[in-house]
């Protein structure tokens, strides 16, 4: 059945059988509960099903219901919600959610951190574009090295499961795609008082990548140069270090002596 791929979903389909097996069966999703984000024509749905304990899809376009209908009627562990997944409450669906999902380009940050926000999805296994791919798993001092990187290993081990080339796409996008992994910690790597800090600091230290951690703290905290300084000195960090040079373990250590306002 045909269906127009709509440019505001940022519907990209994905047919081929081998790769969506190939993602599945790396998902480790055997007798899971599983959420699939964006279903689309049900290609990846179907492989999923046949090894989750429970699949649930939330599709946002009504328009492909009489696509996927069919899809739901053959498994008795798959429901489709016509609903955005980004507004879904996920309470009922269980406290060990695995999600797998090709990710709209537009939308995949904020689906992230659904993911790392909501306490009962403990892995994610997601298409997303090769680009941001690159920045979740970049490490300190490489050109990829952001906010998102630090954010996001501060969460979970995250890691590239494999490459996608456009063409592999109905309609096909301009940019190629990834497949990441994201296994989240069980338990958090500082007490909630450090884990806010955390965030903040690295959020400012990247506001602008060309400026140095004293300048961005300084115009983010109005905190006094100096003090910035001898801060930084007191870790052996040298006063002109820009955000990309530091570390994961780095930034916890800041966020844990941290005494200033945020």
């Amino acid at each position: 059945m045909q269906h127009q791929a709509k440019k505001r979903y940022g519907q990209n389909f994905l047919r081929d059988k081998n790769l969506l097996k190939k993602i599945v069966n790396q998902s480790h999703i055997l007798n899971k509960d599983v959420i699939e984000v964006g279903p689309g024509q049900g290609a990846l749905t179907s492989f999923l099903a046949e090894q989750a304990h429970q699949l649930t899809c939330f599709e946002i376009d009504t328009s492909l219901k009489s696509i996927l209908d069919p899809i739901e009627e053959q498994y008795d562990n798959l429901e489709i919600i016509y609903k955005d997944f980004m507004t879904a409450d996920l309470t009922d669906l269980g406290d060990d959610l695995h999600v797998v999902a090709n990710v709209p380009y537009y939308i995949t940050t904020p689906i992230i951190f659904k993911l790392i926000e909501t306490p009962q999805i403990k892995t994610a296994s997601l298409m997303i574009q090769k680009e941001v791919c690159e920045r979740l798993i970049a490490k300190p001092g490489t050109k990829a090295y952001n906010n998102l990187s630090v954010v996001m290993a501060y969460h979970a081990h995250v890691y590239k499961m494999m490459d996608v080339k456009r063409h592999m796409f109905v309609p096909q996008p301009n940019v190629d795609s990834a497949v990441i992994r994201i296994e989240k910690r069980d338990k958090a790597l500082l007490d909630p008082k450090a884990e806010k800090i955390f965030i903040s600091i690295v959020r400012t230290a990247f506001k602008q990548k060309r400026k140095t951690l004293v300048n961005n703290w300084f115009e983010a905290y109005q905190i006094p140069k100096e003090d910035i300084i001898n801060f930084l000195k007191s870790f052996d960090i040298n006063e002109n270090i820009r955000a990309e040079k530091i570390a994961i373990e780095q930034f916890m250590k800041l966020a844990g002596a941290w005494t200033y306002d945020i």
